[in-house]
């Protein structure tokens, strides 16, 4: 996922390198959020929209719209806040 360049250095790409930044940091705290508030949440099949339920900094129960369901969050690289 990247390109080598001419003077023989690999260049990855933006979003590869994002996404390792991503993944490197510290699963534990979460992120405080307000009830209500419209999230992302990594769910098997990829990044679904939820609404926030209940949030502390150890766990945060969310409501998925699709599919009707509820589930929590313990890890802050599967949540984050949606646009």
């Amino acid at each position: 996922m990247g390109r080598t360049l001419k003077d023989g250095t690999f260049k990855p790409k933006p979003s590869a390198q994002k996404a390792a930044d991503w993944m490197g940091q510290d699963p534990t705290p979460l992120p405080v959020f307000r009830r209500g508030t419209t999230v992302k949440v990594f769910n098997g099949s990829g990044w679904q929209t939820a609404v926030v339920e209940d949030s502390t900094s150890k766990r945060c129960q969310v409501f998925i719209k699709m599919g009707a369901k509820r589930t929590i969050v313990y890890d802050r690289r599967n949540i984050k806040e949606g646009s």
